[in-house]
């Protein structure tokens, strides 16, 4: 009993899932150890241990008896989940550890899952084993005793079936059940031979009445081919016509194969058969209308070669159009050369053709340039040419300029030059391109490869010398055209016209060979040089041969340096006559100077840029086609330096005429400085600064040397060192050298100007010391003690307050320069007067401390090592001269320092612009 109860506990405690009889606490289904499950052993189909988690996840193979590969639960109930998942599995060990496959070995499964397993789980793990096992043997029991009955009943309809079949069909009488089968098959075949006989008998004929009619085909073709090619040539269907033609020719030479009227059909092609002989035997005793139908033919034939020659002169048909006509004359055995009647040809017609442009064109500048108002522009007055120059320049990188300026008459002429050398370059790049390429297939054989099969002949070393010669004469042509347009009459003769001043004088002056400027010549210069460049360099790519593209490279060298030295010459003229152009206007943001030097300055850069255009612009040099993207030709020597000659002699000329316009009398005055021209122009200089705070009244000679030795001083600052690097990255050369030069002589035209400016000014201030000093009735050896600083101080300083409001107004930044030297100058006047005194009194040298003082004291923030060296010397002078007197000077220097004290506070108003700004 007491066996029987402990069995009993066990089972219970596994059904519940409990650790013992009398649990205190409660445990969820997931924490129990593995071994509480033996109880599910028989619902694993693989004898494992699972959880009721794992039963749910298995349900839909529980009735599976093959496990697959990827999952495999342990057969002794030990280890939870997927055994393969173990890292003690290798990957070849799945078929011998898997319980459903017969390598399945019992050793290598103890050993790969339960290596590490305890000897008592091993036994634990036997006896859950057995206890599956002998569950599953008690299911199967129990299966077949529920079904046994119909396992009897299945396997007696088995064989029952089986022996009626063997009786009735599946015997070898009956062919294994084949036999009535392979009867219809049999009776089919037959009566399907019955059928199809008669078609192949027929078919056979047919073949015999298609071959009787392939031996007449091809006679039948030549009788009727003089109808066949006159319709062809009616419907312009030519090659179809040369086809009919070589076809009827080879039937003929099949027909005669011992005498063909061409005597150069392939007679021996096919005449060896026995067809052959009869059929030529038969048509012998014919022979005359066959030579009938053959002259026909040729006649047919002969006047549509004439057609196609004839064609071969119309220049206005495409070259794809001839090189058809030129393999047709040849497929119709022409006697002459199509290829070379086509060169000659086209060769003739693109020289008219490139004649007459050229005659055309030359016509059109003649007439431009002989008309009167061209020649009413070179005496057009300094004001108008002045105006005409700012709109220009301004207008100079709008796409709008030969719109704005193209009615005048100097702006037409370069148009009609652009015009000209782009109609005669499109011209040759039209015709050439495809007249090279016919005569490089003809040079080289390629279109005439029917012909060489039939006669041998190989194409005339003569005759690709004189297509070489062809091309190269048609590029001379060219050549010369442009030659003539570009450097014999690109700028007019030598002129010297008068030209007609403000003021209505006249004088010579040199206009050759300029036109409106540098800037426009530059402008169109580069417009043309660029179309010639491209079309040297698309002839380039035609890859020339026979030396006839040096002809190209030849004229661009000619043509760079023409353009190069037409540009320095009028940037040379146009920087002499620059200084014309001042109209005193000042710039809208530095009110310190004109916008002469912008102006300038854009004129500068402009002309350096077209001259350097123009000497490293590139084309190629040899008659190999290369790239010519972003590549620039190496440039000669001689053009940089005259670049470079010609940059800084107009830079030179640029400041002597500034010089010229502060000194000489203003050409007109800045009220009249705008253009009545009536030119429409766009973005003219009057509406760019149209915002300009101040005007400067340029009949003031002071007004002039101050806004130019502002000018000097931007150019020094600002606009030499930006030409300089623009040269220097533009063309490759060093300038420093020259940068110093130029500004040494910039130094010394301000230097020139600002003493100038200086000595006129210092002239007031010279006249009222010496005649306070000397003139003024004043005893300096018997002077009182000085009550108060002598009027003629307060003259002279009033004077500089005038100077300080006109540089002040006109050129701030001078104010400090001009004071400070014209404050040398007022101690230098004070020493060679007080020097003239013989003899100071004890007021006298009093009087000259205060009055010394007082301007130290005011002009104190204009003071300079040079003009404290000066007072030093007056104090030096006037202590020599002193003559001691009774009472101490301690005392009156007490006074002294009062009055002047006074001094400076009564007059602080009027000296207030003299204070350093704070």
């Amino acid at each position: 009993m007491d066996s029987s109860r402990d069995v009993q506990d066990i089972e219970l405690l596994r059904h519940y899932h409990l650790d013992k009889i009398n649990p205190d606490k409660w445990v969820d289904e997931e924490d129990l150890p593995s071994w509480v499950h033996d109880d599910e052993i028989n619902n694993d189909p693989h004898g494992g241990r699972t959880t009721p988690r794992d039963r749910r996840a298995n349900a839909s193979v529980v009735d599976d008896e093959t496990s697959t590969l990827s999952e495999q639960v342990d057969l002794l109930g030990l280890v939870k989940g997927n055994i393969f998942k173990s890292k003690n599995i290798r990957s070849g060990d799945t078929h011998l550890i898997s319980s459903t496959q017969k390598s399945f070995n019992p050793q290598r499964y103890l050993y790969a899952v339960h290596a590490e397993t305890s000897y008592d789980d091993l036994v634990a793990g036997v006896d859950n084993l057995k206890v599956s096992m002998t569950r599953r043997s008690a299911a199967l029991r129990v299966l077949v005793q529920n079904n046994f009955d119909r396992f009897v009943s299945a396997k007696n309809v088995i064989d029952s079936v089986y022996d009626d079949m063997k009786e009735k069909t599946l015997n070898e009488s009956q062919d294994y059940g084949t036999h009535k089968l392979n009867s219809i098959l049999r009776e089919s075949y037959g009566k399907a031979h019955e059928v199809i006989n008669p078609v192949l008998e027929r078919r056979e004929k047919i073949e015999k009445l298609r071959s009787t009619l392939g031996l007449l085909e091809p006679y039948r073709l030549f009788f009727n081919l003089p109808s066949t090619l006159q319709e062809s040539i009616k419907q312009g269907k030519y090659q179809q016509a040369a086809r009919d033609y070589n076809k009827g020719r080879v039937l003929l030479a099949q027909a005669f194969p011992t005498n063909t009227p061409t005597g150069s059909g392939p007679g021996s092609s096919g005449g060896d058969s026995p067809s052959t002989h009869s059929s030529s035997t038969l048509i012998e005793t014919k022979r005359k209308v066959f030579d009938r139908v053959w002259s026909e033919v040729e006649r047919i034939v002969g006047r549509l070669r004439t057609d196609l020659e004839c064609q071969l002169e119309e220049p206005w048909r495409g070259m794809e159009e001839h090189e058809r006509n030129i393999k047709l004359l040849y497929e119709l055995d022409t006697a002459t050369d199509p290829v070379w009647h086509c060169l000659s040809s086209q060769y003739r017609w693109i020289k008219k053709i490139m004649t007459e442009s050229y005659e055309e064109q030359v016509h059109l500048l003649e007439e431009l340039r002989k008309k009167e108002d061209l020649v009413n522009t070179h005496i057009m007055s300094m004001s108008g040419r002045t105006d005409l120059f700012k709109q220009i320049l301004e207008a100079l990188r709008s796409t709008e300029f030969e719109t704005t300026f193209g009615k005048r008459a100097e702006v037409k002429v370069w148009i009609a030059i652009n015009t000209s050398v782009k109609t005669l370059s499109e011209l040759l790049l039209r015709l050439l391109p495809d007249f090279w390429k016919l005569a490089t297939t003809y040079m080289d054989g390629r279109i005439q490869k029917v012909q060489k099969r039939r006669t041998g002949a190989a194409v005339d070393p003569q005759k690709i010398t004189q297509c070489n010669a062809m091309v190269k004469d048609v590029l001379e042509l060219y050549s010369s055209q442009l030659r003539h347009i570009l450097i014999d009459t690109l700028v007019p003769e030598y002129q010297i016209v008068s030209e007609v001043d403000e003021d209505g004088s006249e004088r010579t002056v040199d206009h050759t060979p300029r036109t409106v400027s540098a800037v426009v010549t530059g402008l169109f210069l580069g417009k043309i040089i660029t179309e010639v460049s491209n079309c040297v360099n698309d002839i380039n790519g035609l890859s020339l041969r026979g030396g006839s593209f040096m002809v190209l490279v030849d004229l661009m060298m000619e043509i760079r340096w023409k353009f190069l030295d037409v540009l320095c010459y009028n940037w040379a003229k146009d920087a002499e006559v620059f200084y014309r152009h001042e109209d005193w206007t000042l710039h809208a943001e530095n009110s310190q100077i004109t916008v002469f030097v912008g102006l300038f300055c854009d004129f500068h850069e402009h002309c350096l840029n077209s001259a350097y255009k123009f000497a490293s612009i590139w084309t190629a040099t040899t008659e190999d086609s290369v790239p010519s993207d972003d590549v620039l030709a190496v440039i000669p020597t001689d053009h940089t330096d005259k670049i470079r000659k010609t940059f800084l002699g107009s830079l030179y000329s640029f400041l002597d005429g500034l010089v010229h316009l502060a000194f000489a009398d203003a050409d007109r005055p800045n009220s009249n400085s705008k253009s009545n021209t009536g030119a429409s122009a766009v973005g003219t200089i009057e509406n760019i600064i149209a915002k300009k705070a101040k005007v400067i009244d340029t009949s003031e000679l002071d007004s002039r040397i101050l806004v130019t030795v502002s000018n000097l001083n931007e150019l020094k600052a600002a606009t030499i060192p930006r030409l300089l690097k623009e040269i220097e990255k533009t063309c490759g050369l060093q300038m420093a050298d020259d940068g110093v030069t130029l500004v040494d002589a910039v130094n010394q035209l301000d230097n020139i100007l600002f003493e100038d400016y200086i000595k006129r000014k210092a002239v007031v201030t010279n006249r009222l010391i010496t005649d306070g000093i000397l003139y003024g009735g004043v005893d300096w050896g018997s002077l009182p003690v000085p009550t108060a600083v002598q009027s003629y101080i307060y003259e002279a300083l009033l004077s500089l307050v005038v100077v300080h409001a006109q540089i002040t107004e006109i050129a701030p930044p001078l104010v400090h320069r001009a004071l400070s030297a014209l404050l040398v100058n007022m101690t230098q006047d004070c020493l060679r007067c007080f020097q003239d005194i013989k003899e100071f009194g004890k007021g006298g040298l009093l009087q000259v401390t205060l009055e010394m003082e007082f301007m130290n004291h005011t002009m104190v923030q204009y003071q300079s090592p040079a003009s404290g060296e000066l007072l030093q010397q007056i104090y030096t002078t006037i202590d020599n001269a002193f003559k001691p007197q009774g009472g101490s000077l301690e005392n009156d220097m007490l006074g002294l320092r009062k009055v002047l004290s006074d001094s400076r506070h009564a007059t602080q108003t009027q000296f207030k612009c003299f204070k350093k700004p704070k």
